[in-house]
């Protein structure tokens, strides 16, 4: 790659905002969970958000402002936990598959090797189902059904 080509930055962990609504108006995706790349789940949750957005949105009695803020209100409840869970499980997996050399790396590599744990947690099977075995949009719906009426 010829010098100058390539622009390098660190990736960073943001800590959790503490909402993502305020009156009518929602965050979505990077905006209120930035996730590094290390379970490949950036693009995979705004899809979700904008499923969960969908389907609260769809179910809206009427479309006054407080109806509107109470929809966006349970998207934040169905999916703000999940979210932060997989942020902090992304940068855990950076942190382990990225320690260096060291002692800390010669006692992951060593767990590893002898099948004690994975260190990409992308690789984990319980992260997997974690990840793979959640319909956010019947949770959205189940919520919806649930919460709106108290809220």
């Amino acid at each position: 790659v010829p010098e100058g080509e390539v622009c390098e930055w660190k990736l960073r962990v943001h800590s959790p905002i503490p909402t993502w609504v305020h009156g009518s108006v929602a965050l979505v995706g990077d905006a209120c969970h930035p996730t590094l790349p290390h379970l490949n789940q950036g693009a995979a949750q705004a899809i979700e958000d904008a499923a969960v957005l969908g389907e609260v949105l769809a179910l809206l009695p009427d479309g006054s402002v407080e109806s509107i803020n109470k929809a966006l209100r349970v998207y934040e409840g169905v999916r703000k936990e999940r979210a932060d869970t997989l942020v902090e499980l992304a940068a855990a997996s950076g942190r382990a598959m990225h320690l260096g050399e060291g002692k800390a790396k010669e006692e992951r590599d060593k767990a590893f090797k002898e099948g004690k744990s994975v260190p990409d947690k992308w690789a984990d099977a319980q992260v997997q189902k974690t990840i793979y075995g959640f319909d956010c949009m019947e949770v959205a719906r189940e919520t919806f059904k649930e919460e709106f009426e108290k809220m």
